[in-house]
């Protein structure tokens, strides 16, 4: 299986060298012109010289520079080409309709990035452990509150017990208190403060639950911290509330928990639909 960017880092990282975690961090700072760089042009750049490059892709398992730089290239392909988006979108829309495309090349470069990097084993992996889970716990703030409330919705449905955690934080303990051995716990991770995640995750661990983290960040660091890790974009910078990466990712999770479930689901919501039909009508004659 092919290991993207940020998975190889996850691997090696332990193994470079200070001065190798210099040019990491400065790809990770300056994707933008990463991409782009001759490997003299990085050097020049990052301060290093050439021998410390060679080293540095060798150590993550890239044959050459060309094949390291594609590395880089297919990670943060979907912020570079959203920030183009922006900076058109800032400085040459003279009207909506412009904007409006504008907007929808980010979308649909975020998209792009998705298709490329959502692995389809990991999100069957993560639907089994749901589908396992005596309770699954949805825990984001900001942009990644609307696909976590999205999916407490819908997985109810599919009679699995799924809790909303941190719609109001000094509930968010109370929320989390009859979890135990072999729930899962699934953050979205976008805007929330790490150590609030880092604490959630420890006290999930210490119960014998399972953790699962989707984000957009590109943070190497970031892969060790959950049992399942899934790299999901939205846009970035003025398009960075972009919610079309994660809640489509939501709504993937969401059939795949579906197809998993098979006939017996099926039927289970088919039934829930007649139900939900005849409560509607009897609601429309009371109040008629």
């Amino acid at each position: 299986m092919d290991r993207n960017w940020a998975e190889r880092l996850a691997e090696h990282r332990a193994s470079l060298t200070r001065r190798e975690l210099d040019i990491i961090d400065f790809i990770t700072a300056h994707p933008h012109e990463a991409v782009t760089f001759t490997q003299s042009q990085l050097c020049e750049r990052a301060g290093v010289s050439k021998p410390l490059v060679i080293a540095c892709f060798r150590r993550l398992g890239y044959e050459d520079y060309r094949e390291f730089r594609q590395g880089i290239r297919g990670f943060y392909l979907g912020q570079i080409d959203s920030a183009q988006a922006s900076a058109v979108a800032l400085k040459d829309i003279v009207d909506v309709t412009q904007l409006i495309g504008a907007a929808l090349d980010v979308e649909s470069s975020t998209i792009g990035v998705l298709r490329r990097q959502l692995k389809a084993r990991d999100v069957e992996d993560l639907a089994e452990a749901i589908w396992q889970a005596h309770a699954v716990y949805l825990y984001a703030e900001g942009t990644g509150f609307e696909p976590a409330h999205y999916l407490a919705q819908r997985l109810r449905r599919c009679g699995v017990r799924a809790v909303l955690v941190g719609a109001d934080r000094m509930h968010a303990l109370d929320d989390l208190a009859p979890l135990g051995t072999g729930d899962v716990c699934l953050t979205f991770f976008y805007t929330q403060d790490i150590a609030v995640v880092l604490e959630l995750f420890r006290l999930v661990k210490q119960r014998g639950g399972r953790t699962a983290m989707v984000t957009g960040s590109p943070d190497p660091e970031l892969y060790p911290l959950a049992d399942f890790h899934l790299f999901v974009p939205r846009g970035h910078w003025n398009f960075k509330n972009s919610l079309a990466g994660p809640m489509i990712f939501a709504h993937i999770l969401l059939l795949t928990v579906e197809f998993l479930g098979g006939q017996n689901l099926q039927d289970r919501l088919q039934n829930l639909e007649e139900r939900r039909k005849g409560f509607d009508s009897k609601t429309k004659e009371e109040v008629s």
